[in-house]
């Protein structure tokens, strides 16, 4: 099987070299008279197709995907399919590649698309797979989640934001004050903390493990807990656990049994009503007693 070239532009000297490697494998074993097989395919590569189409409209015509409509906008990318796909097999004819034309195959096509489903299906049925609760990347204006390698980090010169979180029920801290002190770089994550972490090794904060705070603007109770994602050496000591948009925080979250509590809408605002879900460790697939169903936030 050639790893099938995304549809989203021209093969480069990778894709050359691999499938160089490849073809003369299968030459070789064909030569010794073996049955062989070099399947031939290209892949949609939905969200960088998308990407691509939206901008060449844009380009062109002045217009977004909700301007053409659903319809319009999926035959605009079926026509970059066939340029750019047909330019990619091209790339392959002329390097000689000796597979078998006859049975190119597109991800997009009914049986193929529909033997991964049968696949994804019988493996959740046999327990080997399972849906849960996971953070992803989400983009704001394309508005899907996107995979790890297309995310571009950028460092930024950022602040930090210092905010008292009032300890409830009268308690105090060791040096008599009535609240804790978070630093955080992301102020707007707040309003879905369900939590303020503190190092287990830490004395100055030991006495108020298991006690609660009053989240600032917010008024909702949130436990302290004692978890060595907390740095004892960094800021303040306390660090604020916002599960639902932080990948750290995601995991102290279900080490500590927390809710995730999204405060984003698809746009990137922040929503009127949050939406909150339990949040649980992952159970192992060669120990899970059943699926869990999710809806993704």
């Amino acid at each position: 099987m050639i790893p099938p070239p995304n549809v989203t532009g021209s093969l480069h000297m990778g894709h050359a070299f691999q499938d160089t490697i490849m073809d003369t494998l299968t030459r070789w074993k064909r030569m010794q008279g073996n049955n062989t097989l070099w399947q031939v395919g290209t892949d949609h590569a939905g969200i960088a197709t998308q990407m691509l189409v939206e901008r060449k409209i844009a380009a062109e015509e002045g217009k977004t995907r909700h301007d053409l409509g659903r319809d319009a906008f999926i035959d605009k990318v079926w026509e970059w399919k066939a340029e750019s796909g047909g330019h990619i097999t091209r790339q392959l004819r002329r390097m000689g590649a000796s597979v078998d034309w006859s049975r190119e195959r597109f991800t997009m096509d009914d049986g193929f698309y529909k033997a991964v489903q049968e696949v994804f299906v019988r493996l959740h049925e046999e327990k080997l797979i399972y849906r849960g609760k996971r953070l992803v990347n989400w983009d704001p204006t394309l508005h899907t989640a996107i995979s790890d390698l297309e995310v571009e980090n950028k460092e930024q010169q950022g602040s930090f934001w210092h905010f008292r979180y009032p300890l409830a029920d009268g308690v105090k801290t060791a040096d008599g004050k009535d609240y804790v002190v978070v630093a955080t770089t992301r102020p707007e994550t707040l309003l879905g903390d369900t939590g303020v972490a503190v190092n287990p090794e830490d004395a100055r904060y030991a006495s108020l493990v298991g006690k609660f705070i009053e989240l600032p603007l917010v008024g909702r109770r949130i436990p302290v807990v004692a978890d060595e994602h907390a740095d004892m050496e960094k800021g303040s000591g306390c660090v604020k656990i916002t599960p639902a948009h932080d990948f750290n925080d995601y995991e102290v979250g279900k080490r500590q049994n927390h809710l995730l509590i999204n405060v984003f809408s698809k746009d990137a605002t922040i929503l009127e009503k949050p939406k909150s879900s339990i949040l649980k460790a992952s159970p192992s697939p060669t120990k899970m007693p059943a699926c869990l169903p999710s809806t993704p936030n």
